[in-house]
């Protein structure tokens, strides 16, 4: 059965937004994201980009996070993953993206890393 995409915000409060990706990243939707992700790396100083319900991504996929992250760190701030599932986790990997502090297992992960990388502590 073919999962529709779909792409959720939720503010984590203190500048932070969680962006939700389920179903299929791939160039037909990934328009929907840079969208959304545009907004989030304009309004916030940590984007978390969550593929636990991410059953594909493409290289266009990755390309619009890429560039999200990019745009981020020109000014600072922090773009990451979290929980990708398998499938997504293994292009990751291919890419090289699972080495340089992009991925974490989880949300709470990726909050702890960051706030220790700023000199705060996570809630």
């Amino acid at each position: 059965m073919m999962q529709r995409f779909k792409v959720s915000t939720r503010d984590l409060g203190t500048g932070a937004r969680d962006v939700r990706i389920e179903g299929e990243l791939d160039l037909a939707v990934v328009d929907q994201l840079d969208e959304v992700l545009a907004a989030a790396v304009a309004e916030c100083g940590l984007v978390l980009v969550g593929l636990e319900a991410c059953d594909f991504i493409d290289s266009s996929g990755i390309a619009v996070i890429l560039r999200a992250r990019n745009r981020m760190m020109d000014e600072g701030k922090q773009l990451v993953v979290y929980a990708p599932t398998d499938q997504v986790l293994r292009v990751l990997s291919m890419t090289g993206l699972t080495s340089n502090g992009l991925v974490f297992d989880s949300a709470d992960e990726a909050l702890s890393a960051l706030g220790e990388a700023a000199g705060t502590s996570a809630p």
